[in-house]
């Protein structure tokens, strides 16, 4: 992964249209959020605080003391929640939440953003609750205000000791506002043990005049009594019943819920305040971690009245049979569940089996209608070192989402068989660090969900799926999470803890593809995936063991090579814009040595942006933490290939069924980018720019001179290109002060198929002991008109106080200078591409397009005009020759001295030699000075231009 500039990565990507713009797949672009926390005279105990961006990710992080300091993504805009724990007398707690309405932006460029929860001014809210006819088991206290900027809820649970007690109070913290709505409720127990519970009604306070008491007093009603026998005898031996009861909604019983464990063929009492309940029967068997229950009956409670309702229900067996394929099988199961919900009831009841025998589910159910309501497979299995260290999958049904059972009284009956084909995919969670040289980031805890609605096509009939997976809380800086899940197309929720703070990445859409069986033989070819929109092909030589194969489209990975630029999911690329890169992983059961990988995949944008895709492979197996690699393609095949040249080497029958439309725009292209592997895991499709440096087939060019032959590049398509050039550098004497550096100009053009563009990159000047030679320009020259020129860095003779002259953005080239701070003696550099000019014993001028730059006498040439060769100005006398680099910079003898700088005019010799003027026809024009290179040679990159 390199010391690269990297964010939170997640390691899917959706392919949608698309076209490219930088890769940036970042979800962690680190950010700070600090402030300070505080309540007065309130003693503090622990605060987190919970953020939401506005793009809808999460993070959050607990904190022991103030103030704090929360990493979040730069480039957001959140909300922000605190929850604080505040000490209370007694060791007692209560809580106080404090939700802000306005987001908060933070950006690391600017620096942190502030967010202080400073309220000096407090107030306790003493509560307290006195029940007749019952005792307290335990009370909630709440109170909500609000202002313009934010809303403030405080509260306090208290469970009273010793008990039984008729009496209970608690206190929380608020801040002192003028008005206050203080709620809660009770949970009172009756005479003979039930459990009910009561609202307390609102009262509002003054905590601007200091502390409040509230106090609420609860007479229960006479109750009445609902007693009964459970007689459900299953075949299986019972465990335990329960009998539920729950208050009916819109009633003066709708808080009330409850329970009552009865032994076997037992009885029960149930103590109840007057009103209406659903009423149910719950039996556990035995050693078989399964329960069910029985239809829900509603009843009316009467004060003084005791009702019965018996619970002797008839049962039958239900079998429900599951099976596991794809990759995986029952056998890799470590638990499954199968939940239950009856049809036939207004008030949903359910039955749930936990223990999966011979491939089926066995309930022993009351009689009526069954439908499934939710299925759950566990792969934690600590046995089985192919299983992920924890992964569940889910179907969940809604009414209708399968069809019915009628299980009859004493009777057999069978669900139809519960299919799951499953298959496994990799994500990669990584963190980006704000600059390029800071340490990796680790991460811990890296989880993620996946999400989709199947529907069958019955009218009516879906379920919801979801798969989680986790990768364990072991600290890394590349954390990979095996998903198992069934095929289709998902929505991602994916997070991590970092530096203590728990942030959401940002999600997407994540497609699963079915898994594709690959026999063994020779020359075996799959498509996992054959859509207009994409098409994914392997190819392999040799199968030796055969399996099944499948790809998965994913919006988070490893980190893509720095510099590189990729697919944007959204099909909105621009320049400068950063976007998520695009991943596929592709895994396989099948034995292989080798194998192709061809990806068709239809983008809005230009065709001539195949030219410079190039198909990439994560090899995980690359010390320290796995790298991209860059694949070669099949012979007899380009890695990247426009569809529109011939659609059926893409697999279609002409441009219309590969999706191409060149008369909207942007257009819509397709394009097919192959690559050889002998391994699987994630892959991209990134572009990689043209790069010309002073190295030449194999040989690496410095001086005053570049290669024998003018260097060419031919426009393979017609189409905009972003062409970008960089001076080089001037030479240096002076320890510890640099030469100067060139300019970097860039520009986008519209070039025609089989265009011809002269390509010059400058190259560094040469140092001696007191002189320095200026840095050549780089030049972009199409059918003998300039199209992009970079000016070179002045050189820079002993004595100096300042570095060199950087390359000048402007037309014309710098001035140099006799004084040693540059401050006087100013020689002038060329205008109109002409060249600089030279002080007698200072150092020659530098070269420009069409003018030499001036020679210093018999000291050393001024650089060489475009026109004329562009060869550096050559050292002839006094000292080491300090010769001006190729491109036209000038030499630097003279009899000590610094060249100055080629470019389009270039600049004045001088002590201080000044640097060369640039040229930049193109549009969307860019341009900044003192753009050195690492190795001071200049640059010359060619890339497709995006809108």
């Amino acid at each position: 992964m390199g010391r690269r500039s990297r964010m939170l990565l997640s390691c899917l990507a959706v392919m949608a249209m698309s076209g490219v713009a930088a890769a940036d797949v970042v979800i962690l672009n680190p950010g700070e959020f600090k402030g300070q926390v505080s309540f007065g005279s309130q003693t503090l105990s622990k605060f987190y605080l919970l953020l939401f961006s506005s793009t809808g990710q999460m993070s959050f992080k607990e904190f022991t003391s103030s103030p704090y300091s929360m990493t979040v993504e730069s480039g957001q805009s959140y909300q922000h929640t605190m929850r604080a724990t505040l000490a209370q007398s007694g060791g007692a707690q209560s809580y106080l939440e404090v939700e802000r309405y306005s987001l908060f932006p933070v950006d690391n460029q600017v620096g942190p953003t502030t967010v202080d929860y400073v309220y000096p001014s407090m107030a306790n809210i003493n509560a307290s609750v006195t029940v007749t006819g019952g005792t307290l088991s335990s009370i909630e206290v709440t109170a909500t205000a609000s202002t313009p900027t934010e809303s403030l809820k405080a509260w306090a649970t208290r469970y009273p000791s010793p008990t039984p007690a008729t009496t209970a109070s608690a206190t929380m913290s608020m801040v002192a506002l003028g008005q206050v709505t203080v709620t809660g409720k009770a949970s009172v127990v009756t005479a003979n043990g039930t459990v009910v519970q009561r609202a307390l009604a609102a009262q509002v306070v003054n905590l601007l005049t200091g502390p409040a008491n509230v106090s609420w007093t609860e007479n229960l009603p006479v109750p009445g009594h609902l007693v009964g026998t459970v007689s459900i005898a299953p075949t299986a031996p019972v465990s335990f019943h329960q009998v539920c009861f729950r208050g009916v909604a819109g009633t003066a019983t709708a808080l009330v819920l409850g329970e009552r464990q009865v032994s076997a063929g037992g009885t029960y009492d149930l103590e109840l305040m007057p009103g209406q309940y659903d009423v149910y029967a719950r039996t556990a068997i035995q050693s078989e971690g399964q329960y069910s229950e029985t239809k829900a009956y509603r009843v009316t409670i009467t004060s003084g009245a005791t009702l019965t309702q018996n619970f002797a229900e008839a049962v039958g067996t239900a079998q429900a049979p599951l099976l596991v394929t794809g990759m995986y099988s029952n056998a890799d199961l470590a638990d499954a569940e199968l939940l239950l919900k009856r049809q036939d009831s207004a008030f949903v009841t359910e039955a749930l089996d936990g223990t999966l025998t011979n491939g089926r589910f066995d309930f022993t159910l009351p009689q009526g209608t069954w439908r499934k309501g939710k299925v759950w497979l566990n792969f934690d299995n600590q046995t089985n070192p192919a299983a992920p260290p924890y992964a569940t999958v889910v179907r969940v049904y809604e009414a209708g989402g399968t069809p019915p059972l009628s299980v009859p009284a004493n009777s057999t009956v069978s669900f139809g068989t519960e299919t799951l084909k499953l298959v496994k995919t990799t994500l990669y969670f990584d963190v980006r660090e704000a600059n390029p040289t800071d340490p990796e980031i680790p991460l811990q805890g890296a989880f993620a969900t996946l999400r989709r609605t199947h529907f069958d096509g019955t009218p009516g009939r879906y379920w919801e799926s979801e798969a989680t997976a986790a990768g364990g809380d072991v600290s890394r800086t590349l954390a990979p999470v095996t998903v198992i899940s069934e095929p289709g197309t998902y929505t991602l929720t994916a997070g991590a803890t970092i530096n203590g703070s728990y942030s959401e990445f940002r999600g997407g859409t994540m497609t699963v593809a079915e898994p594709t069986t690959t026999p063994a033989g020779s020359n075996v070819s799959i498509t996992p995936i054959d859509k207009q929109d994409l098409k994914v092909e392997v190819t392999f030589p040799t199968v030796t063991t055969g399996g099944l194969t499948t790809v998965a489209e994913l919006p988070m990975g490893p980190e893509t090579p720095h510099g590189l630029k990729s697919f944007c999911t959204d099909g909105a690329s621009a320049e400068g814009v950063d976007c998520s890169p695009l991943f596929y992983d592709i895994d396989t059961t099948a034995q292989f040595t080798e194998a192709t990988v061809c990806v068709r995949r239809k983008f809005l944008g230009a065709n001539a942006l195949s030219f410079f895709l190039r198909l990439y492979h994560f090899n995980k197996n690359t010390p320290p933490n796995g790298a991209w690699e860059e694949l070669p393609a099949p012979v007899g095949k380009p890695q990247a290939f426009d569809c529109s040249e011939d659609p059926t080497e893409c697999g279609c029958v002409d441009e219309v069924a590969c999706g191409i439309d060149n008369t909207v725009d942007p257009p819509v292209s397709v394009i097919q980018v192959c690559g050889v592997t002998t391994s699987f895991s994630p892959f991209a499709i990134l572009e990689k720019g043209l790069v010309f440096t002073n190295t030449v087939g194999g040989v690496e060019y410095q001086g005053p001179t570049g290669p024998l032959a003018p260097r060419t590049w031919t426009v393979p398509k017609t189409g905009e290109y972003r062409i970008t050039a960089t001076g080089a550098s001037g030479a240096s004497a002076v320890a510890g002060l640099a030469g100067g550096c060139g300019a970097k100009v860039s520009g986008v053009f519209t070039l025609q198929e089989n265009d011809t563009l002269q390509l010059l990159v400058g190259q560094k000047g040469t140092a001696t002991t007191y002189s320095a030679g200026g840095g050549g320009g780089s030049f972009v020259v199409k059918s003998g008109s300039p199209l992009l020129i970079a000016g070179g860095g002045g050189g820079l003779r002993a004595g100096a106080l300042v570095p060199g002259r950087s390359g000048s953005v402007s037309t014309s080239g710098s001035a140099g200078s006799t004084h040693a701070s540059y401050l006087s003696g100013f020689i002038a550099g060329g205008t109109a591409g002409l060249g600089g000019a030279r002080g007698a014993a200072y150092g020659s001028g530098g070269g420009g397009w069409s003018g030499n730059g001036a020679s210093d006498g018999t000291y050393g040439e001024g650089g060489f005009a475009f026109l004329s060769g562009g060869k550096g100005g050559a050292g002839k006398a006094c000292g080491g020759l300090a010769h001006g680099g190729y491109g036209g910079g000038g030499a630097g003898n003279g009899c000590y001295g610094g060249g100055g700088g080629g470019g389009y005019s270039g600049g004045g010799g001088g002590r201080v030699g000044g640097g060369g003027g640039s040229w930049n026809v193109g549009t969307r024009p860019e341009s900044s000075e003192g753009a050195c290179t690492q190795s001071g040679h200049g640059v010359i990159t060619i890339e497709a231009a995006h809108r």
